[in-house]
């Protein structure tokens, strides 16, 4: 003890060198053994792995028969996807250029007398959008494509009228890529077989649509009951895709002057007559509106299945 005494700063430097000395011995001998453990699990899992490489996998049982259901399920969800899809589409009936023109004229005629009867206006000469093909027949390859059209475009039609708007003020069509086919070369004098024809471009989409734009006018419970039944039509799936209303009455109503009477306002009585009621004057409810849109008709081109 005197000699620590004697050299204070000699003793305190020997001791803490010598716990510093047992500290970096313990955590040596601490990361040795993590460092070992390490090693060891790399070893186990590069084992592992190379056995993995070099075996044949093959699944069990159970997971076999799981992945049979889910694949099975999942083809019969396609299925009936691909048949709801299906049904939701006019079908294409085949067609000659001669019958489309007679199926148009018939259409033509059951829309306009269709409209006589609910006292709808419509264009002078209307022919659904058709306007070309009432004095000229189509080629044969679009004749069944316009067929469907036709109908598509006649669903829209009635629905209108049923809708009872006041008028139909245009109906225009976008043609589609089949009429503008040109016709199928003959073949060659030499005795050759032609070539097979090309699938257009439109059959290798798996849906496409073509759009119908329309202008009437009515009031606002006749066109929300028209696009309600347009986009809840189960025959075939349309797309409204663009809506434009405009009311008739781009002014508001005119104030009464101080002092006068607004005119006598027709009441319904319960015998079914009706009586003026003077001080009564409707401002709203009773105004009409123009209404453009455009409407896709959709197309489903499904390929067909493969026997087994």
């Amino acid at each position: 003890m005197n000699w620590f005494n004697q050299n204070r700063f000699l003793g305190f430097f020997l001791a803490a060198l010598a716990l510093a000395t047992l500290l970096s011995v313990y955590f040596l001998l601490q990361e040795k053994g993590a460092a070992a453990e390490a090693a060891a699990r790399l070893e186990t899992t590069v084992t592992e792995l190379n056995r993995l490489r070099a075996s044949a996998p093959f699944p069990s049982e159970e997971n076999l028969r799981k992945l049979k259901a889910q694949t099975e399920g999942y083809r019969n969800s396609l299925h009936a996807l691909e048949a709801d899809l299906k049904s939701r589409m006019f079908p294409k009936t085949p067609l000659q250029p001669n019958e489309f023109q007679a199926l148009l004229r018939q259409a033509s005629t059951a829309v306009a007398d269709r409209a006589r009867a609910s006292k709808v206006q419509l264009p002078e000469n209307f022919n659904l959008g058709f306007d070309e093909y009432a004095t000229s027949l189509p080629n044969s390859v679009a004749a069944p494509r316009l067929g469907r059209q036709l109908r598509a475009i006649e669903y829209i039609s009635n629905t209108m009228i049923d809708a009872h708007v006041d008028g139909v003020l245009s109906l225009t069509r976008s043609p589609l890529p089949e009429e503008k086919a040109a016709p199928s070369p003959t073949p060659a004098a030499s005795g050759r077989a032609p070539a097979k024809a090309k699938t257009p471009e439109a059959d290798l989409k798996i849906a496409d649509w073509t759009s119908v734009d329309l202008n009437f006018a009515g009031s606002p419970a006749a066109a929300r009951r028209f696009f309600n039944q347009i986009a809840a039509a189960k025959e075939q799936a349309y797309v409204i895709r663009t809506l434009q209303v405009r009311n008739q009455g781009d002014k508001g109503p005119k104030r009464s002057a101080p002092g006068e009477q607004p005119a006598p306002v027709p009441v319904p009585r319960a015998d079914g007559s009706k009586a003026a009621e003077q001080g009564i004057s409707f401002i709203v409810g009773t105004e009409h509106v123009n209404v453009a849109a455009r409407i896709e008709i959709l197309r489903f081109n499904f390929p067909e299945k493969e026997a087994r």
